[in-house]
């Protein structure tokens, strides 16, 4: 198990152990700390046959968890767009038939905030009326998104973002070369961040921003800087970033910056001013807004982005 997930899991493993959990639980976080591994491990916990020892690892139970094979475990949300009333309802039944081992049922609702509000008020009976030993664990990284009616009957742990030398720790032990900045761009998340470095995207990053910040002295590149910024709606949030350190910058704040890696775009890009700074901010966080999922993808997205950039270059020019 994931070091930072320590804290969680020790009081959850206390409650197994004393029997003091809900039957309805809600795991609770950013996406990237490990939640769906955290809901296997109390899962293991729920059906181990020896209670006071939970997991023991050896009883017959945590063999079959362990192979991945448990009858009594079921697992639903880890594919698909969304979760649908019918898969609710077949979870329903099965959670309502006597375990076949005899030592409760319990069944994992991965990405929860995906069910469709039939699919979340048909859970709601099973919920309030477990049935014997049954418990639910539901796993979001947008809990927001859930019907406060699910909230209210949910014990809700939260897994918290690791401070940023575990997390830094963990990444080089993974064989990678982490720094402050490139936890920053996956807002802090452990996983993000392992996935982001393996897949060379920091050095995408690094390459984008420093030709972003050069536009004045390069304005041909300003079309093959657009593209790169459309790739990805992360992209632009590197932007924004780097937005917020230039203003931080001008500003004279004394604090770290986001990007420390990207200092001299920095410096270059406060040049231009807060003011001018704070409006080219705004203007992007309303472009990244139409970008979000469930927006709808804007016809001019490509023409919108264009001419900020363009804004942006002539601002570069003139400072």
């Amino acid at each position: 198990m994931y070091a930072w997930l320590t804290p969680v899991w020790q009081p959850l493993l206390q409650g197994v152990r004393e029997r003091h959990l809900g039957h309805g639980l809600l795991l609770k976080g950013m996406a990237g700390l490990g939640k769906r591994e955290l809901a296997a491990e109390l899962a293991t916990a729920l059906l181990c046959q020896h209670t006071s020892n939970a997991p023991c690892g050896m009883c017959h139970a945590c063999e079959l968890n362990a192979a991945g094979s448990h009858s009594d475990l079921h697992v639903v949300g880890r594919e698909g767009r969304s979760i649908g009333i019918d898969a609710i309802r077949e979870l329903s039944r099965i959670m309502s038939e006597s375990a076949r081992l005899g030592h409760g049922k319990v069944a994992i609702i991965e990405r929860a905030e995906l069910m469709t509000e039939a699919a979340a008020n048909a859970l709601l009976k099973t919920l309030e009326e477990p049935a014997g030993e049954a418990t639910l664990i539901l796993v979001s990284s947008r809990p927001e998104r859930l019907l406060p009616t699910l909230l209210s009957r949910c014990q809700q742990w939260l897994v918290p973002l690791p401070d940023t030398d575990t997390a830094l720790a963990w990444l080089n032990e993974q064989g990678v070369t982490a720094t402050p900045a490139a936890l920053s761009v996956n807002q802090g998340s452990p996983l993000q961040t392992l996935e982001y470095l393996q897949g060379g995207a920091d050095d995408k990053r690094l390459a984008l921003l420093a030709e972003l910040a050069s536009l004045a002295e390069t304005p041909t590149h300003l079309a093959r800087v657009q593209t790169g910024l459309l790739e990805q709606p992360v992209h632009l949030v590197w932007v924004q970033l780097l937005l917020q350190d230039a203003l931080q910058t001008a500003l004279g704040v004394n604090a770290p910056l986001k990007l420390d890696d990207c200092r001299a775009q920095s410096e270059r890009l406060a040049r231009l001013g807060a003011m001018a700074l704070h409006e080219l901010n705004s203007e992007l966080l309303a472009l990244r807004r139409s970008l979000q999922p469930g927006q709808g993808r804007p016809m001019n997205a490509g023409l919108q982005l264009s001419q900020w950039l363009r804004r942006l270059q002539r601002a570069l020019t003139h400072s």
